[in-house]
């Protein structure tokens, strides 16, 4: 399970590495066509705004299945082991309330959306507001495996083998 974790979290990372690169190429692209050719990509704008919608999300998941997202490991970290898996469950609870949540209200976000098509694209725009409430649903599922694997024991599978990640390490 921990290898297949890994290797979707790597090819999240991956992915969003090749949606950084064609972001900045399109916008590139752009640039270089409405300043020295003066005909701008009409498309690309948009294009570069839906991929950076979705690179945003994806980055987010990416993030949570290796355990880096924001929080204060040093602080639970000091706890004794009981209370210190009792906060870290009641904070996974706190953030699976809140992916129910932006799953609900996305949900009916890409539901009006879904008659509307994008001005230069001609495409239905909920193909990129989708991917709030398809993220906060596969974030939940990760965040539900992470909090029963930690109530049954399984050290978490995230640390990298070269470190920590944290900013002090040196490669």
């Amino acid at each position: 399970m921990q290898a297949k974790s890994t290797f979707v979290s790597r090819g999240l990372e991956y992915l969003c590495a090749a949606l950084l690169i064609v972001i900045v190429l399109i916008v590139f692209a752009n640039v270089i066509g409405r300043y020295f050719f003066h005909a701008p990509l009409r498309w690309s704008d948009e294009v570069a705004q839906y991929m950076f919608l979705w690179l945003a999300y994806l980055g987010a998941l990416a993030a949570l299945m290796r355990g880096q997202h924001y929080s204060f490991p040093n602080l639970v970290e000091m706890l004794p082991r009981l209370p210190r898996v009792a906060v870290k469950t009641i904070s996974d609870l706190i953030v699976l309330l809140i992916l129910f949540v932006l799953v609900w209200f996305g949900w009916q976000l890409v539901d009006r959306l879904s008659f509307q098509t994008s001005l230069t694209l001609g495409v239905p725009v909920y193909y990129a507001y989708i991917a709030l409430p398809l993220t906060a649903a596969l974030m939940a599922v990760v965040v539900c495996i992470q909090t029963i694997n930690r109530l049954r024991g399984v050290p978490p599978g995230n640390a990298d083998a070269v470190g920590t990640g944290r900013l002090d390490e040196r490669p």
